[in-house]
């Protein structure tokens, strides 16, 4: 189940960074009228990229938990599943309720948040 959760995470990751690039942070950063923060415009638009891609980074961080968690059980690790279980959970809901289903990140942070939370339910027991 950590497998399937881990690959789900990074694929989210890659259609994150990927698509997002494309369709939502390329076009950003072309606006003329983005705030310059007392920085200037190149400032701005480096902190908006930096900030998107970091959260692919953040993702493929905990595929790689997971990758590491199921390698190595350890009773230690059940609050850690809980723990990504809830905020992939929160996640998902979020995307699911604000964007009024039309954001895909639920049809996978649901099921991470699922497998996740299952394994960490069946370590505990």
């Amino acid at each position: 189940m950590l497998i399937i959760a881990a690959v789900l995470t990074v694929l989210v990751g890659l259609f994150h960074s990927i698509a997002g690039e494309i369709r939502l942070v390329r076009p950003l950063l072309a606006r003329p009228d983005l705030p310059s923060l007392g920085h200037g415009p190149w400032y701005v638009r480096a902190l908006i990229r930096t900030a998107w891609h970091i959260t692919t980074l953040t993702w493929w961080g905990i595929a790689a938990m997971l990758v590491v968690i199921h390698r190595a059980p350890l009773p230690d690790h059940v609050p850690l599943l809980w723990i990504i279980s809830a905020v992939f959970a929160v996640s998902g809901v979020a995307a699911l309720v604000l964007s009024r289903a039309k954001h895909p990140a639920w049809l996978a942070f649901l099921p991470i948040a699922g497998l996740t939370g299952l394994e960490a339910w069946m370590r505990a027991s």
